[in-house]
């Protein structure tokens, strides 16, 4: 019994012991993780108990999909809910997945979607989106009254379709998220998907893509899928050998040497643009100027031509004047 409690207790304590002992390689190498790019399936329980943030990487960004996403939940939610970058075991993880059944929907906030997502593991997760903001007219904006504001219409309408792809794409999936939201109830079973974030010290999710599971076989696919990544290779520290890291660093200083010299292309195009914009509001400037001038002078010559026109009209009365004085003397 005695040694059996031993080697329970040494069973435990060999997890702890493994992690001391991972490698935790450098940010430049996260790009060759399995886990990285992908969103992880993993439970609610391992979300708040399996992993681990590391001090190494403290100041890594995480990136979240859109460019704005941070900003917009600050925004939105008034907190500052920076994705985490956490690890399980050795392996970086950004983004995750958690498959479960919505058991709270709070629907009063005006601004998020609040809802909480048990699946069965022990434990539950928050998850959290913002809500559009609703469309107002703007204060500029004119009533279609004639044909030339009904084809300004078309032609921003046009425009619009014309727009960025890439954008566009992004607005399709931000459509597509806030309609699925829409049609969550109690009991629905979900795929989330999303970012972690930290919320009074309890890791929630920062959603970004959420399908509602039709059936039980989808659900109970995806668990599967889950448990065969968490034997294959979440279970395993991952390993980069010297050769890897070394191609890797490489390629980290050629897109460093890249961001360099794309900055500076971009420094020396706003310097350009600076002195584009400082020589056209020279040439504004001189142009006014001379204009200016131009009306000074008109004025003053008008202003004489007026003097001598009232001096002409004021002689022609006096000399009218005499021609009637004199006729009343002769009379």
């Amino acid at each position: 019994m005695e040694n059996r409690s031993r080697a329970t207790l040494q069973a435990h304590a060999q997890p702890s012991e493994t992690a001391n002992q991972l490698a935790f390689y450098p940010a430049y190498t996260f790009k060759a993780s399995p886990t990285w790019s992908k969103w992880v399936k993993l439970t609610c329980h391992d979300i708040h108990t399996v992993l681990k943030p590391h001090e190494k990487y403290a100041n890594v960004t995480t990136f979240t999909g859109h460019a704005s996403a941070q900003d917009e939940r600050r925004k939105t939610t008034g907190r500052n809910d920076a994705p985490l970058l956490l690890f399980y075991l050795n392996h970086p993880i950004q983004f995750v997945q958690v498959i479960g059944v919505v058991v709270v929907l709070e629907e009063y906030f005006e601004k998020f979607w609040l809802f909480t997502i048990d699946d069965s593991s022990g434990s539950t997760i928050d998850v959290i989106c913002p809500k559009p903001e609703k469309e107002r007219p703007s204060v500029t904006a004119q009533p279609v009254t004639n044909v030339g504001s009904t084809t300004t219409q078309r032609a921003n309408t046009k425009a619009t379709k014309k727009g960025d792809p890439i954008q566009d794409e992004e607005t399709t999936a931000e459509q597509l998220l806030q309609s699925t939201l829409s049609r969550l109830t109690i009991g629905t079973v979900v795929q989330a998907k999303g970012t972690l974030s930290t919320f009074r010290q309890t890791r929630q999710l920062s959603l970004l893509r959420l399908n509602i599971l039709p059936s039980t076989t989808h659900e109970l696919a995806l668990i599967s899928s889950r448990s065969q990544f968490c034997s294959s290779t979440l279970s395993k520290p991952w390993v980069v050998s010297r050769e890897e890291q070394r191609r890797l660093c490489l390629e980290a200083q050629g897109d460093r040497d890249e961001e360099i010299e794309w900055a500076r292309k971009r420094r020396k195009h706003e310097q350009k643009k600076r002195d584009r914009e400082e020589r056209h509001r020279k040439t504004i400037g001189q142009d006014y100027e001379r204009e200016e001038e131009e009306r000074k002078q008109e004025a003053e010559e008008a202003r004489k031509a007026g003097e001598e026109w009232t001096k002409t009209k004021k002689r022609s009365r006096q000399e009218e004047h005499r021609s009637e004085e004199a006729w009343t003397t002769v009379e």
